[in-house]
């Protein structure tokens, strides 16, 4: 029988009950070599979103199936309040950390330093000096942290005071390590390897377009970290082994299956708030949601070096019921100081409720690119299929709300392409999201455009699951005709397969455009106008 330290613990609402939660009978000292207790507390995809928010996610068209989350939000809103908020966050973790007393492991899955106006203009350093007084242990970069310039990136790193690691990150010229890919960490009487894999498809990704990836390769590497695995059972005997990984759910539990000697696999980069952890090949996989949310707690019991029993359960981050770490929170207002005066700026008016975390739509994603079609004047435009970002109330519009919604300085490109590529180029976005192979799904969400219909069946096979797309006007898509197109943080218009032609780097930044376009056609309302429709729900995937 585990120990009390194991016992069934489920989260209920209000910090009331959390001294009777936190005061259960600590961990128990271990009883041989290789064996003892540990919790491993982690977060993931925090997007540098260090103040508390109002987040969700509608329905939700996942690889998986379907994910509804249906009812009136704006009441929800109100009952709940707002989530995360890195203060908030904060004292969870110090509060589960505390409880075990040196027995805790404090990891971060990437994602985190950058995603908002305020990592733009303090180019995430804020969101270091934070986390350095939380006190994390580890952490693996994800994609959004190469956003940075290879120097602010390693300056970053260089600030951190906990390691960052990732086995899977080399240079382009000699393919060698650019951070250290594990650390190992003592943790009460188990030594501990943390392993960091860091975004496979980055170097494919729209954040290939600036910043540190263009310098690096990236990659599954599936092969190189069974050999790190062996390498580090012969040179250090750890009593457990645990990734970092920013590599997605789906691409992680197939990872675990496929690479054997991992122990726990705490996932990010999807944003899947998994509430109970699979197990693959003996692995335990599981991830925390996203922008604070939850704080993800993993009590594990070793006994001889295998895990004997765990207990799992993510902490949900209410603004009402936790209160801010008082020094945390001091360091976030003292961040906001220096940009009060741009980010508070009112620039419109919301007259609903804009959301952006829907799979095939989203409100926000129509604003944007609706937004980019009109100040080009083009046909059609295109923006990434970004997943992060949080709720926009009805109400007023600052400037952080649209710096939030495009935290880069990305330009605007205008290119012509025919009716035919564009089909092609829509036909392998869909196909990265619906996949039966996990490790085909680059990206994994749905790009967002304007001046286009599409219909599609998810369950037909590659290259026919598109069934139709028609214009703005109602027209069939004409595979001869040319089409105008605006575009921003995209790479197919340099790709010679998809035959753009006069590309135009317009010198604009798009989320200064934004505003503009904001301010002056305030009020804005959200609105669906079924842009995207699946027409069969995809086939479930393991």
């Amino acid at each position: 029988m585990l120990s009390v330290f194991l016992s069934r613990i489920r989260w209920i609402r209000g910090w009331l009950i959390l001294p009777l939660i936190f005061g259960l009978a600590p961990l128990q000292a271990a009883s041989a070599a290789g064996s003892g207790q540990v919790r491993i507390i982690s977060t993931n995809d925090i997007h540098a979103y260090m103040r508390s928010v109002y987040y969700r996610y509608m329905d939700q068209l996942r690889p998986w199936g379907m994910q509804s989350s249906e009812g009136d939000y704006l009441e929800k809103a109100r009952f709940e309040g707002k989530v995360g908020g890195i203060a908030h966050v904060a004292t969870v973790i110090d509060r589960l950390r505390s409880e075990v007393s040196g027995k805790a492991l404090v990891l971060d899955s990437g994602d985190t330093w950058h995603g908002t106006g305020l990592s733009l203009f303090d180019q995430g350093e804020s969101v270091v000096k934070v986390m350095n007084a939380i006190g994390y242990d580890a952490m693996v970069p994800g994609n959004w942290e190469y956003f940075f310039s290879r120097e602010q990136f390693m300056k970053l790193v260089e600030q951190a005071d906990f390691p960052v690691v990732a086995y899977n990150l080399t240079d382009k010229e000699w393919d060698e390590p650019v951070l250290e890919p594990y650390v190992i960490k003592q943790v009460g009487d188990l030594k501990i390897a943390v392993i960091g894999m860091t975004y496979p498809w980055t170097g494919l990704a729209s954040v290939a377009t600036t910043g540190a990836a263009k310098w690096w390769n990236f990659g599954i590497r599936e092969a190189e970290a069974e050999e790190l695995i062996e390498q580090i059972k012969s040179s250090d005997d750890p009593d457990l082994i645990v990734f970092i990984s920013h590599a997605g759910y789906g691409m992680d539990r197939q990872f675990a299956q496929r690479v054997d000697g991992i122990d726990v696999m705490v996932s990010g980069h999807t944003h899947t708030a998994v509430f109970d952890p699979v197990v693959h090949n003996g692995t335990l996989v599981y991830e925390g949601g996203a922008h604070g949310e939850y704080v993800a707690s993993l009590d594990l019991e070793i006994k001889d070096g295998e895990i004997a029993g765990y207990d799992y359960r993510l902490v949900k981050v209410q603004q009402n019921n936790i209160p801010a770490d008082p020094e945390i929170d001091a360091l976030v207002e003292e961040a906001y100081r220096t940009h009060a005066d741009i980010l508070y700026e009112v620039v419109g008016q919301a007259e609903g409720l804009f959301y952006r975390q829907d799979y095939w739509q989203s409100t926000l994603g129509n604003l944007i690119t609706d937004s980019l079609r009109r100040i080009e004047g083009v046909d059609i435009s295109f923006f990434p299929a970004w997943r992060f970002g949080v709720s926009l109330m009805p109400g007023e519009i600052t400037a952080e709300d649209v710096y939030n919604m495009v935290p880069t300085d990305g330009r605007i490109f205008t290119y012509s392409m025919p009716g035919r590529e564009i089909r092609d180029l829509l036909e392998n976005i869909v196909d990265a999201i619906v996949n039966p192979d996990p490790y085909a799904r680059v990206g994994g969400d749905m790009i967002r455009f304007s001046g286009l219909k599409i219909v599609t069946d998810p369950a037909n096979d590659r290259g026919q699951r598109i069934l139709s797309i028609t214009t703005a006007d109602d027209e069939p898509l004409s595979p001869d005709k040319y089409y105008s197109v605006a575009s921003v943080h995209t790479r197919f218009q340099d790709n010679p397969m998809f035959g753009a032609t006069d590309i135009v780097d317009t010198g604009k930044v798009f989320v200064e455009e934004l505003i503009r376009h904001i301010r002056a056609s305030s009020p804005v309302t959200p609105g669906l106008d079924g842009r995207m429709v699946a027409r069969v729900a995809p086939r479930t995937l393991n």
